[in-house]
């Protein structure tokens, strides 16, 4: 008959290998929710968007299931490094300083900067920004870009937002006189809140990708996977079902691209 410290002891063993073989069978993304058409979250609770699409058929293709946790932006950083989750998806750019801390699967979009404005604005160009309130969400690349470029465009102040619906009901609103941020997101974003317009396209060469803590031990097969779905179409299906179109010849949607290393 068992004693009770053993039985305790056994009980406690077959909890953690049942967490092992779930862990083992699963890959942990975390996501900012309010990201469309990146990701989003149905009125039922349920994660969509394309970069869902990416990261379920990457697990599929592994034999893992997705297991996607709703997340802040900023937190996502902390939590790969942690090792909290596997990847982190939410139109993550590529950028040498983020390389330094972080790994990143090759890039499945190419993407440009903008700034979007209330329908009938009068601002064309980027000079036009002098004496301006810019918006943006808060540790974005847009952030970065909106900070770096203030002074020598003259923007008066630049207002984070937590999210980006936030950020647009004030354009919308006239509380701001435009928004900084990825070309993408907010074109998607113009089709559900009218009102908005596109005011200045930035280029940037922005590039996004799955990010993950620096030593992740997924990072070269989740990589491989991308590969095949670029060849085999399935990454431009993803591209043409949430865009309409299909991916432009040359983009990273399309090439097959190795894990980018920092410079």
């Amino acid at each position: 008959m068992l004693n009770r410290s053993r039985l305790m002891g056994i009980l406690v063993a077959a909890s953690f290998f049942a967490a092992a073989s779930a862990s083992a069978e699963s890959i942990v993304v975390g996501a900012y929710p309010a990201n469309p058409p990146w990701e989003y979250k149905t009125a039922s609770g349920d994660f969509e968007g394309y970069e869902i699409d990416v990261v379920r058929e990457v697990a599929k293709r592994l034999n893992l299931t997705a297991d996607i946790q709703d997340m802040g932006f900023q937190a996502l950083f902390a939590a790969t490094n942690s090792g909290r989750i596997d990847f982190a998806i939410s139109s993550i750019s590529i950028t040498n300083e983020r390389l330094k801390n972080q790994s990143f699967t090759q890039p499945y979009y190419d993407s440009d900067g903008t700034v979007v404005g209330k329908s009938g604005s009068a601002l064309k160009s980027l000079d036009g920004l002098k004496g301006k309130t810019i918006g943006v969400v808060a540790g974005s690349t847009g952030d970065a870009w909106a900070k770096a470029n203030s002074q020598k465009l003259g923007i008066t102040e630049v207002k984070s937002y937590n999210t980006q619906q936030d950020l647009l009901m004030e354009v919308q609103n006239g509380r701001i006189d435009g928004g900084a941020g990825e070309l993408a997101g907010f074109q998607y974003a113009m089709t559900k809140m009218p009102g908005l317009q596109i005011l200045v396209r930035i280029p940037t060469g922005e590039r996004f990708a799955m990010m993950a803590k620096k030593t992740s031990p997924l990072i070269e097969k989740v990589n491989e996977t991308i590969s095949a779905m670029k060849t085999d179409g399935t990454m431009a299906g993803i591209h043409t079902k949430w865009f309409g179109t299909a991916p432009e010849p040359g983009t990273s949607t399309l090439t097959v691209l190795p894990v980018p290393k920092a410079q």
